[in-house]
């Protein structure tokens, strides 16, 4: 009991906590969420307006943590102090969850051998919550620039930039515990928005490194089902290959000293897209599609109106095949507006485009 006795003395404080687009509800839930997005502070909050006799906090990668006699103490432990809300970090499935008024499981992806708890999913930093994490932005289009080389990361929103580059590798070892994973990860980040199968990374990989095809796409499922990467398929075409988005856009972009803003630029259209409930996808010319309601999204960071009008006369045959009403061009900076074959075309700064009800 020594251990719990611990825990439920001493809960973390979430110093500096700044609030999100979500909130805890009063009911148990399993809080979901990529690696490093800010679970645990949002948790730590919640807990600290519960009285501290009622809540109990158990961070399962404490190295002094012994799971044996945890399994064993805690829904005893519970019942013995009244304890009506236990949170269990870093979750694992060989720890029992316990009957409790409210009990709240935290875990990088959906806890699946969890029934009858709710799943309450935490996104990494958007743009607009960014805003209110970096405190130097003076105008928007800068405050854009910080949160392209910054990342999604909540810990990263406050790092000088002269550090980014190491805080990001030092996030990057904790992520992956495992050197194939890291090494992984950062094949597959010099593929950020681009197409690529498991094969295709396989067949890369496998000249550098003994791996087995197996491990390989073990370890990329993995990585989806953690959602630190997600896949936008190529419309109409379900066996092509896949454009691959990673939740932080940053840290893949650090992995190189090359530079890939067409690459972060499409992870971050591609996850607001689906914070919006829409499914992207993507076609030989077009960037991203919601087909549902006949939209294309083009990503042209440095584009103007003259540029514009010739990149789209360029798509037009898909623009036709796809019944397409809208065309979105996505830019740094650039705003303007214009017809071209009865198509509404508009293009609009990132950071605009991003804050948009």
């Amino acid at each position: 009991m020594r251990q719990l006795e611990a825990f439920y003395e001493s809960t973390p404080k979430a110093i500096g906590f700044v609030g999100r687009k979500i909130q805890i509800p009063s009911r148990s839930i399993n809080l979901c969420a990529p690696p490093k997005s800010g679970k645990t502070w949002l948790v730590l909050d919640y807990l600290s307006k519960i009285p501290k006799k009622k809540r109990l906090y158990i961070d399962l990668r404490d190295l002094r943590v012994d799971k044996r006699s945890l399994k064993r103490d805690l829904q005893k432990f519970i019942e013995d102090n009244n304890i009506e809300c236990v949170a269990i970090d870093h979750y694992e499935a060989s720890v029992p969850v316990p009957r409790c008024k409210q009990t709240i499981i935290v875990s990088d992806s959906p806890a699946t051998d969890i029934h009858m708890i709710p799943l309450l999913e935490l996104e990494p930093l958007d743009f607009e919550e960014y805003l209110a994490f970096e405190k130097r932005h003076i105008h928007l289009e800068h405050s854009f620039s910080l949160y392209l080389r910054t990342g999604s990361l909540p810990a990263m929103a406050g790092v000088h930039e002269s550090l980014l580059t190491l805080s990001l590798h030092e996030e990057a070892r904790t992520i992956f515990s495992l050197e194939s994973e890291l090494a992984l990860f950062k094949y597959l980040s010099r593929y950020q928005g681009k197409p690529i199968t498991p094969y295709q990374l396989y067949t890369v990989v496998k000249k550098e490194h003994k791996i087995s095809k197996d491990r390989l796409y073990a370890t990329v499922k993995s990585f989806q089902e953690r959602r630190i990467i997600s896949w936008v398929s190529k419309l109409d075409q379900p066996k092509a290959a896949k454009r691959v988005t990673f939740y932080d856009f940053a840290m893949p972009a650090s992995m190189y000293f090359e530079k890939s803003l067409m690459g972060q630029l499409y992870s971050i259209a591609a996850a607001r897209m689906r914070k919006k409930k829409i499914e992207p996808f993507y076609t030989d010319k077009i960037d991203l599609l919601d087909p549902d309601k006949r939209h294309a999204v083009v990503i042209s960071p440095f584009a103007n109106q003259q540029n514009s009008a010739a990149k789209i006369s360029r798509l037009i045959d898909e623009i036709d095949r796809y019944d397409i009403q809208k065309v979105t061009v996505l830019t740094i900076s650039n705003s303007f507006g214009f017809t071209f074959e009865n198509i509404e075309v508009k293009a609009l700064p990132f950071y605009e485009w991003i804050l948009q009800d």
